[in-house]
């Protein structure tokens, strides 16, 4: 399983946060959290994983937002509803009814949105598991974007029902800095998987950059200390945050400098 709870012994700022919704091409409205501290921030987009939005996510996108930007946490499962229970059986039966290809597209319906609000060129997109393909996807198909991608599938798992673009095809067309990390531990993908991905993406575009970190496994973020920079997951944190500021700036509110 991915990222539900906040990591533990840590605290979240107080931002503030809106409850919006985001208009699609479909004519539908996905609901979405919106947290800013500085009208026309640099932008950035939280993409999560099977679980959906959770207390995890609004915590990072609270820590995004004290690091100088204005976040969107999308509701990726709003067409299924919230899960019925919690555990690894439900998401699984949730995510199945997903189309994935169709939820890249209201990922750019929402970096079209973010786009309108931001008074930079480019918007940042953070994607987890699920959402870390989603983010590799929209990084070969779309321009002007900053991209972090977490444990992001290279070749979606066989068992997903309604699998998105697979990213291992479409890597050539990888643009902009795009910052990947995988857990070496990691028994969700293959490793050969991973190594073509990332050879290839080298190959192709040269803002790519990308670990595999000794001894984690998938999810890793979610059990690290994230303002602290001799955990190993902790220090992905502070190296995604110097990602996103070098590509699209953003300055600090000082509310919580610990985490960013």
């Amino acid at each position: 399983m991915c990222h539900s709870d906040i990591p533990p012994g840590q605290s979240t700022p107080d931002v503030e946060r809106r409850e919006i919704e985001i208009p699609l091409p479909t004519g539908e409205m996905m609901p979405a959290l919106h947290v800013v501290t500085v009208e026309g921030a640099p932008a950035v987009l939280v993409i999560a994983d099977m679980l959906g939005r959770s207390p995890f996510y609004e915590h990072l996108a609270s820590l995004l937002a004290t690091a100088g930007f204005q976040v969107l946490l999308p509701d990726v499962f709003f067409r299924q509803g919230p899960l019925p229970e919690p555990g690894a059986d439900a998401a699984m039966a949730r995510r199945a009814k997903l189309d994935e290809t169709r939820s890249v597209e209201d990922m750019r319906a929402a970096v079209d949105w973010l786009g309108e609000r931001s008074a930079g060129t480019a918007v940042g997109t953070i994607g987890f598991c699920m959402g870390g393909t989603f983010a590799l996807d929209l990084a070969s198909t779309q321009g002007d974007l900053v991209t972090v991608a977490y444990y992001g599938f290279p070749e979606p798992p066989e068992w997903v029902v309604s699998p998105p673009p697979r990213p291992m095809d479409i890597v050539d067309s990888l643009r902009g800095p795009v910052l990947a990390f995988w857990g070496e531990q990691d028994t969700t993908m293959r490793p050969s998987s991973v190594e073509r991905y990332t050879e290839r993406a080298a190959a192709a575009n040269p803002l790519f950059e990308y670990a595999v970190l000794p001894g984690l496994g998938h999810g890793f973020l979610g059990s690290a200390d994230l303002g602290d920079p001799s955990d190993a997951g902790g220090a992905t944190w502070a190296r995604s945050i110097t990602h996103l500021r070098d590509h699209l700036g953003g300055t600090p509110t000082g509310l919580d400098d610990r985490h960013t």
